[in-house]
């Protein structure tokens, strides 16, 4: 597909050189792109078998289709078309504008090209414009199949000549992404030093996968809501703000609604896109191939004088602090501060694992919503500590356990591991007790105190044994991942996808089923402080076992 639509493309070469490009260099960067793109092999995969693979897009292009499914139910059960539309396109921006943060990314600011095209005479525009276009074409690839069902059931329900003006609102909307994203891109790389640039990117990310998740679980509410109040575009006012609303105005006219505001709109669904072109390609590209040259230096290091303060014995840092009073050994110490700083510095690292703990404050108002619909939020409390449905939220932190421990031996510079093999670590079970001391206080214990001061106030002292009891389980859970599942020194692995879904599973449903037996028990308050002495003792004898552990799993693997 992508091949058609590159030739397609190609067609307007008076379009492309009136905006600065070679089209020469142009064509070939852009053929060169794709065709290496084809040659990926499907990602799912445990292992590069090194051939190509079609079947990567069939599979991709058939799991956008189910999307777009949901794109078009939103059309049939909102009947005021206006209305539909904008709330349709404002799902289809967003989804595309997530899809190019999240997916392509990589590609606007790939720094390899830096090796071969960008020592060649290449001008900033015909790099910036052939990556954006390159996005352009993986991109439309996708909106093709979030299209089709939708355009099925227009092709039956709606007329020519509305079905044809759909076809240009949703080209107008692929552009409204295209450009929003990489023009935020543009000129945050042209304004912004490079390591905020690197920081907003990551946080940014991490922004939008928490929006992903909420989205998930509010908007099938919202259009719910929508549909059995019958609300209109003009009740509904902050859709105005969005370019969905704009584009969707051209139905309207359509129907014979010339009124200001629509035909206000409408400009607007044509204009903004087309300045957006014109202000990425002729405002925010210049000085592009330096910046993206730039993006693949290392992270600049600390001042000197930063350096001094930390290692002033009367300013030390808190993971000093903590490593000192809850470690046993300089050994244990020294696992404890590697796994802190790397953690916090590590951009790769953060990208995966912040979203995954940003889901549980949305867990626990989903759960909150869920409770009781109807009841004033009094009653939905009481509801909540009768039931002792809080205490699922109490195990589900602990999911954070299993993400942080596949993570934490990965790294995009697993190279400088070697310093592992060449200290004289003769206790190793003692430098893993620090990894997972460090993890726990980092990662778990934050939540804890965070329930602790939600929970006393809203469900009485009684909670204090349940977080403690889920505690000593995460605790153990912790334990026993360590000692089965982590077979490296903490980020010594080269970044790769997990394969373990089937034991990620089996922890998963021990956690949930541990988590239903709490609730079931959890009025026996006697025995549920029984539980907590038992657990807790139960965790310092594993705690002290994994300090002996030799951790063969260790050894140096020349592979």
């Amino acid at each position: 597909m992508e091949r058609y639509i590159l030739r397609f493309i190609l067609l307007f070469r008076g379009v492309w050189e009136n905006l600065g490009v070679n089209f020469a260099q142009f064509k070939i960067i852009l053929e060169t792109k794709v065709t290496l793109d084809n040659r990926k092999p499907i990602t799912f995969k445990k292992r590069n078998t090194g051939k190509s693979s079609s079947s990567s897009s069939i599979i991709q292009f058939i799991l956008y289709m189910i999307i777009g499914l949901m794109f078009m139910v939103i059309l049939i059960l909102i009947p005021d078309r206006y209305l539909a539309l904008a709330i349709m396109l404002l799902c289809f921006i967003s989804m595309l504008s997530i899809t190019l943060v999240s997916d392509f990314s990589p590609i606007l600011l790939d720094t390899r090209d830096q090796y071969i095209i960008m020592p060649k005479p290449v001008n900033d525009r015909t790099i910036a414009l052939s990556r954006i276009t390159f996005i352009a074409i993986k991109l439309f690839n996708q909106v093709i199949a979030l299209c089709l069902p939708l355009l099925i059931y227009v092709f039956f329900n709606w007329d020519i000549i509305a079905i044809f003006l759909l076809v240009v609102q949703l080209l107008l909307s692929t552009l409204v992404a295209l450009v929003f994203v990489n023009g935020f891109y543009l000129i945050s790389i042209k304004y912004l030093p490079i390591q905020k640039f690197k920081d907003i990117i990551t946080y940014l990310q991490i922004g939008l996968s928490m929006i992903i998740f909420l989205a998930y679980y509010l908007g099938p509410n919202l259009i719910q809501t929508i549909v059995e109040s019958q609300l209109t575009i003009e009740q509904l006012k902050f859709l105005w703000l969005f370019p969905s609303t704009w584009i969707a105005s051209f139905q309207s006219l359509l129907l014979g609604d010339h009124s200001l505001q629509i035909i206000l709109f409408s400009v607007l669904g044509i204009a903004v896109p087309l300045f957006g072109i014109y202000a990425c390609t002729q405002l925010f590209s210049r000085g592009f191939n330096a910046k993206i040259a730039a993006l693949a230096s290392a992270d600049a290091p600390l001042p000197e004088s930063t350096k001094v303060i930390s290692q002033n014995l009367t300013k030390r840092p808190l993971y000093k602090k903590l490593g000192t009073k809850l470690c046993s050994s300089p050994l244990e110490e020294a696992g404890f501060s590697i796994v802190w700083l790397i953690s916090s510095k590590t951009r790769e690292f953060k990208q995966q694992l912040y979203p995954s703990l940003a889901y549980l404050p949305i867990y626990f108002v989903f759960l909150f919503l869920r409770t009781g619909e109807g009841l004033p939020i009094r009653e939905k409390l009481v509801k909540l500590g009768e039931s002792g449905l809080y205490i699922v939220m109490f195990y589900l932190s602990l999911l954070t356990i299993l993400t942080v421990f596949q993570l934490i031996t990965q790294s995009n510079k697993y190279k400088a591991a070697w310093i592992y093999y060449v200290t004289p670590i003769d206790r190793p079970g003692q430098f893993m007790t620090g990894v997972l001391k460090a993890c726990l206080i980092k990662y778990v214990l934050p939540f804890n105190v965070l329930f602790l001061c939600i929970c006393v106030p809203l469900f009485g002292i009684r909670s204090i044994n349940d977080l403690l009891l889920s505690s000593a389980v995460g605790g153990i859970e912790s334990i026993l991942i360590m000692l089965f599942l982590v077979k490296n020194y903490p980020f010594s692995k080269a970044s790769q996808s997990s394969s373990k879904a089937l034991v990620n599973l089996l922890i998963l449903g021990l956690l949930g089923l541990l988590g239903y037996l709490h609730k079931v028990i959890f009025q026996y308050e006697l025995l549920i402080w029984g539980l907590v002495v038992l657990a807790w003792i139960l965790f310092f004898i594993m705690l002290k076992y994994l300090q002996k552990e030799d951790w063969k799993s260790l050894a140096f693997d020349d592979n």
